[in-house]
């Protein structure tokens, strides 16, 4: 016989609407006010059922409890062990004292940062990125989606779903730690200053790091070739919706997106800033079960089948074909791409201008050819970011010197797409110890974000003093790099 269990949710009453709306001025709560305050003894409960007279809870089960108050924001233990697994993911040697605190200094920061309305700043989008973004690390240092799920015992979509919330804290923590130090500035007599005080040991090592600029030759699609790809996938709509054959089985035998068309072309449940515009306006146009007309992104061309919606949130099947270049098409690509190496020979064109004019990506055609690392969001790479972001070009660009220009070579745009590229090694910087001579942009860097972290901890040490802050005797013990957590004016 299966035996059923009940939540109690209503036991886990917390009562925030008695705690001031300004967390910078709350009073110190006395012993008779105590229930106007969240309990950190308060737990989640599951009971077993128990006969309707009995008020017994003997043969509770505790699965969530508060262990930190921070103003009127909790901290639950459950989210404390989510953070901890996500962190330890990253790094073993992390300790959960540590995953503790940033917990604590960042439900200070969220706190404040909806008095000063700062979080008003983090839309959605902003929200699903970073989402996405932690997901593709975590699948990436993991070796895959389903070793990922092993780790966090959970299928993708619930781990997705779990860091919404958190990861939404932290964009709005993120957010008013830039308020605080927004006006903080360094000079150049402070950043000398700085320099001279750090001992040898101190400066970093600078990797060996590269700029690259590139032109980017891609061989040209007949509107022949790009209609007979549309034609394909409308005659597969036709198809499925004769009921010939299942959309699925035709995305595992015709799609070219390898993420999906093992999985019958299906996305799993994603939101409008998860995909691409034009896929996303078509998708969220659907209903259950219909299919899309063909429709185009960067990627190629689509047909898209609404398999569910919850809210902002879909999951979709498609299916992605791309137009295929002739030989001929290629042949004539790479005549114009060593037509634009002779000019560049020749110097009778600046590469940054041949790029501009000639280059095929977008992206770097607009800004004179420069590549921009998409792990930084700057212009320099590491090996191991050159490595990831441009794997076909890493053997040959590791032997060029700065000032190289190199021949055409046949290679991959950022989609997967075949191109020729001609690149420029613009600067190549071997490993060394920072200097402010040859790394000043790095040691001030460094002098500002000292700055940064003493403006930082004297806000957090001046708001500790008038916000409420209680923590669970069972963790008090940690061993805090900031004192004042355990010694607020206003702990309990």
């Amino acid at each position: 016989m299966i035996k059923k269990i009940l939540l109690f949710s209503a036991i886990f009453s917390i009562s925030l609407g008695a705690i001031a709306q300004d967390s910078t001025a709350v009073s110190a709560p006395d012993s008779s006010s105590t229930a106007n305050v969240v309990d950190t003894t308060t737990s989640i409960i599951i009971a077993k059922p128990q006969p309707k007279q009995s008020t017994s809870f003997s043969n509770v089960i505790v699965v969530d409890k508060v262990i930190a108050v921070v103003g009127n924001k909790i901290i639950l233990e459950s989210e404390l062990q989510a953070q901890y697994m996500q962190a330890q993911a990253r790094s073993a040697a992390i300790s959960k004292a540590s995953v503790f605190e940033d917990l604590l200094y960042q439900k200070l920061l969220v706190a404040q940062a909806e008095i000063d309305s700062v979080d008003v700043k983090i839309t959605d989008k902003m929200v699903e990125d970073k989402v996405t973004e932690k997901l593709n690390r975590f699948i990436d240092e993991m070796g895959g989606v389903e070793k990922m799920e092993e780790y966090f015992n959970k299928p993708l979509a619930e781990i997705k779903e779990d860091l919404r919330d958190v990861t939404r804290d932290q964009l709005i923590a993120s957010a008013e730690q830039d308020e605080i130090t927004k006006d903080v500035k360094v000079t150049p007599a402070e950043v000398n200053k700085y320099y001279k005080s750090l001992s040898q040991d101190s400066l970093p090592l600078i990797d060996l790091q590269f700029e690259i600029c590139e032109i980017v030759i891609h061989p040209a699609i007949s509107k022949k070739d790009r209609d007979a790809v549309k034609q394909r996938l409308m005659d597969i709509k036709k198809e499925v919706l004769a009921g010939g054959s299942l959309f699925e089985t035709k995305a595992v035998l015709y799609s070219e997106d390898p993420g999906s068309a093992v999985d019958g072309g299906e996305l799993g449940m994603m939101s409008r800033g998860e995909l691409v515009p034009e896929f996303a306006a078509a998708a969220f146009s659907l209903k259950k079960d219909s299919i899309s007309d063909v429709i185009e992104s960067e990627f190629g061309f689509h047909i898209i089948q609404m398999i569910d919606r919850k809210g902002e949130r879909i999951n979709v099947r498609h299916i992605l074909m791309k137009p295929k270049f002739t030989p001929e098409a290629k042949a004539k690509a790479k005549v114009k791409a060593d037509s634009i190496y002779s000019v560049l020979m020749e110097k009778k064109m600046t590469f940054e201008d041949a790029a501009k004019l000639f280059s095929t990506n977008d992206k770097t055609g607009k800004n004179g050819g420069v590549k921009v690392n998409p792990y930084s969001g700057d212009t320099k790479f590491t090996v191991e970011a050159l490595q990831q972001s441009m794997p076909a070009d890493y053997y040959y660009i590791q032997n060029m010197k700065a000032g190289d220009i190199s021949k055409p070579l046949d290679s991959y745009d950022d989609r997967g797409n075949q191109a020729y590229k001609i690149i420029l090694l613009k600067s190549r910087t071997e490993p060394h110890i920072a200097s402010i001579e040859t790394d000043y942009q790095t040691i001030q860097d460094m002098a500002l974000n000292h700055k940064y972290s003493q403006t930082y901890d004297k806000w957090v040490k001046e708001k500790a003093k008038s916000v409420y802050v209680r923590i669970n005797d069972e963790y008090r013990d940690y061993n805090f790099r900031f004192a004042g957590w355990l010694h607020s004016d206003l702990e309990r």
